[in-house]
């Protein structure tokens, strides 16, 4: 076809319009992923239909505006109708686009060696902390887990709208690359797995209402109701994470919440999160809810001295006081109700909880000393919590901590893969992981 010069540049950008468009069926063969590091067909294929829908979306209307207006590209009115038409669809594009550029960012950190052996075994922890007893966890889709700049942890739910209305098709779990290091923290995949958790079952919606009723029967004021049922989008998850591993959540939440006294004690009206003085009393009184005395409670002496209620701004002192008053209550109330979403049962019940007591991780633990930690046959979730265990209460230095810990997160991945797992080194002895 030939085109008058002065409207080549329409046809040369329909034909470049094509090209872009096209690349959004491209990203796994861009990426290319080898076997070891890559993620499951069905997370691909997840991926790849949403990218394929938008793709043949674009295409159509671009064909059909090629098939209208090309051949008569030279009358003015057609050219302008045209121009138009490319611009709108490149704005669309540029918004799908975002989705492309998102998971490709994502991806491309499995091509970094250790790094993407780690990842896969973080994979591990994340669908662990969600297959659950109940039929639907196990239609979940595995999450993807990525290093990301920040200090928190963060989630990108199943369901979301990207920018180009494209619906996210994978949870996306991002922790920040200071989890590298001490990855015994790594109880925060946990805490963003119980995001997921929360919407899929329901309790996202039905925990602010059982906030208020119990707390409406009380002799306080609304304003303190308003808080406690803000904050159940974060305390859900906490709890499911105190679930899923344990006094590790616990003594995790601890340090990294140990921060300047202006922000553990910070109340926000419109902020989610708990201020970090609460959120961590909050964890301690679980611990104390169900295995009584404990270490827990030498943590509580030392958080209090750490961040005495009256070193906190005047202004928000009888606030903080009454809501840790109303710990017990938030406690037995997360840990005695049967919801109707969970069909009559509790939180706990959906878990092994005499797995994670601190007695079973305690002798989980201890087999190290016969020069074998021998956690074969548990969960990975009580396994973190084991190596949590080990770092707080053993001499092993930080780096022999990290290296094993290195190790066990490959070995993990590996695990999914149905790949034979080699024995790993702990201080010259032969500590065999004999997990899978």
């Amino acid at each position: 076809m030939l085109i008058a010069n002065n409207n080549n540049n329409l046809f040369r950008r329909f034909e470049t319009t094509k090209k872009r468009i096209l690349v959004l069926s491209s990203l796994k063969k861009l990426i290319n992923l080898s076997e070891r590091d890559d993620i499951t067909q069905n997370q691909w294929q997840s991926i790849e239909s949403r990218l394929v829908i938008t793709q043949e979306g674009l295409l159509a209307q671009l064909e059909k505006a090629g098939k209208r207006y090309l051949d008569q590209i030279n009358n003015p009115e057609i050219a302008r109708k045209m121009n138009i038409i490319l611009g709108d669809i490149d704005l669309k594009l540029a918004k799908a686009i975002t989705f492309f550029d998102t998971y490709f960012d994502i991806l491309t950190q499995r091509k970094v060696g250790s790094l993407s052996e780690i990842l896969a075994g973080c994979d591990v922890i994340a669908s662990d902390a969600i297959k659950n007893k109940h039929r639907l966890l196990d239609l979940m889709e595995d999450p993807i887990v990525f290093f990301d700049r920040g200090f928190g942890a963060s989630i990108i739910r199943e369901g979301v709208d990207f920018p180009s209305k494209i619906k996210n098709p994978v949870p996306l779990l991002q922790i920040p690359y200071s989890r590298f290091v001490s990855k015994y923290d790594l109880s925060s995949i946990i805490h963003e797995a119980g995001h997921l958790v929360m919407a899929r079952l329901g309790l996202k919606l039905s925990l602010p209402r059982l906030f208020r009723n119990v707390l409406s029967l009380l002799d306080i004021p609304k304003s303190i109701i308003d808080l406690y049922s803000l904050w159940t989008i974060e305390i859900g998850p906490d709890f499911w994470g105190f679930c899923s591993c344990g006094q590790a959540q616990t003594s995790s939440i601890k340090e990294i919440l140990s921060l300047p006294p202006q922000s553990v004690f910070e109340i926000s009206p419109r902020d989610p999160h708990p201020p970090p003085f609460l959120r961590v009393l909050l964890s301690l009184d679980w611990c104390r809810h169900l295995w009584g005395s404990g270490e827990w409670d030498k943590w509580q002496r030392e958080w209090l001295s750490f961040y005495p209620i009256e070193s906190a701004p005047r202004e928000i002192t009888k606030t903080l006081e009454t809501c840790r008053s109303l710990i017990p209550i938030i406690t037995k109330t997360l840990f005695n109700t049967k919801f109707k979403v969970l069909e009559g049962k509790r939180i706990p019940d959906l878990f092994e909880m005499t797995l994670i007591s601190p007695g079973n991780i305690k002798r989980i633990a201890n087999s190290i000393k016969s020069g074998k930690l021998d956690l074969k046959g548990q969960k990975p979730c009580v396994q973190l919590a084991v190596f949590k265990w080990l770092r707080d209460n053993t001499k092993f230095s930080e780096d022999v901590i990290d290296k094993v810990m290195s190790d066990w997160l490959i070995r993990l991945g590996k695990s999914q893969k149905e790949i034979r797992l080699p024995v790993i080194e702990l201080e010259g002895k032969n500590t065999n992981y004999v997990a899978y």
